[in-house]
């Protein structure tokens, strides 16, 4: 194989690694922070590292630093499957992939014999296609597993899995050529290379989602920026179906020091859960403290209200039995956007204050203000 095909190869998976590790931490982890997104990132810093230094040893000529670079890519995967399980919310074992991409790098640098290395490194892809199979073993606990978007992943992990076994198995069935990489080489370039494409597009889904499969509020700051900007693009256009909303839940201080705080965890996701099923998919949700959700959208008077409505009753549904012996309650802060000249500082402390006039008139309650 021409060696400038294998490079070429590397740079493309170089540059693929870099991108969706840009995307990954941009889009995903500043965007909803979580445990599994930073796992998700480690994954894709370690594969953009690797790729890099297998590239600089290939431009160096230096085959030391090439295969220290492959080593160290090999232990993505597992990090990936780590992610999934702190997801999951089991012992994500991080330290699994840490170990991996040493020991392999370790392994590959050390062995000299050519054989020995061909060994080696069908034994090393196959270590990471195992993880690439537990990795689809765990988004079969997914309640989300079947969308669309969590496909390509679950795909090329399937094919990851049968392509370790291939290379190995060719290998052993041809012991007088198993040093020949030339093969194995570009179909590892390859594979890692599709696997890292669609990676990055499963990965941004689940990253964008709650772990039951339903959306999630948004991480503050990229709230701000992106309803601060719908609504600038609303004033533009003066329209005046713009609504700034704040849901909280009555007596937050009390019902956290009642329920203890991993209960009051529990009953601020079922809160946000029920939040985000009751208002519309464009709806913005943004979270800047636990018990309130704010919620930026476009929606007639008359079909506000009856989400308004539904949202309350249904948060004076949720079973809070488990958690503490009160029911439940929230309280909802109505403010059309031209009330505040559509900035959206001016609208959220506007709907606070009328929340907290809804909450001042015992709760349960929605408090509109007039344009």
């Amino acid at each position: 194989m021409p060696d400038d095909v294998l490079s070429n190869l590397g740079l493309a998976q170089a540059t693929v690694a870099t991108l969706g590790t840009v995307m990954i931490i941009g889009l995903g982890f500043l965007h909803r922070p979580s445990r599994s997104a930073l796992l998700w990132s480690l994954a894709f810093v370690l594969a953009m590292t690797s790729t890099w230094v297998s590239v600089t040893g290939a431009i160096l000529d230096d085959e030391t630093v090439r295969r220290a670079g492959l080593g160290l890519m090999l232990g993505a995967p597992a990090l990936i499957w780590s992610g999934f399980r702190a997801r999951r919310g089991v012992a994500a074992l991080p330290w699994i992939g840490v170990l991996q991409a040493v020991v392999t790098a370790v392994v590959f640098v050390s062995v000299v014999d050519i054989s020995a290395y061909g060994l080696a490194f069908r034994l090393a892809f196959l270590a990471a296609a195992v993880f690439a199979g537990l990795t689809l073993a765990e988004m079969r606990h997914a309640a989300d597993r079947l969308e669309r978007m969590a496909l390509p992943l679950a795909v090329v992990s399937a094919a990851f899995v049968a392509l370790g076994a291939g290379i190995l198995i060719s290998g052993l069935s041809a012991p007088a050529s198993i040093g020949d990489l030339a093969l194995p080489r570009v179909l590892n370039g390859l594979a890692m290379l599709v696997f890292l494409v669609c990676a990055t597009v499963s990965l941004l889904y689940f990253t964008s989602v709650s772990p039951s499969g339903r959306r999630a509020a948004s991480a503050w700051p990229h709230f701000v920026v992106t309803a601060s900007d719908r609504l600038r693009r609303a004033a533009r256009a003066r329209e005046e179906s713009w609504a700034v909303l704040t849901v909280r839940l009555d007596d937050p201080q009390h019902l956290r020091s009642a329920a203890g705080e991993n209960a009051w965890t529990r009953l601020v996701e079922d809160f946000e859960r029920v939040v985000a099923d009751t208002f519309p998919a464009e709806a913005d949700l943004g979270r800047e403290t636990r018990g309130r959700v704010v919620v930026v959208l476009a929606r007639p008077d008359s079909v506000l209200r009856e989400q308004v409505r539904t949202v309350l009753r249904r948060i004076t549904e949720l079973d809070g039995s488990s958690y503490v012996g009160i029911q439940l309650s929230a309280s909802v802060g109505w403010v059309p956007a031209e009330t505040g000249d559509f900035e959206l500082s001016t609208l959220i402390a506007e709907a606070d204050r009328a929340a907290d006039e809804a909450t001042r008139q015992g709760g349960d309650r929605w408090q509109r203000v007039r344009a």
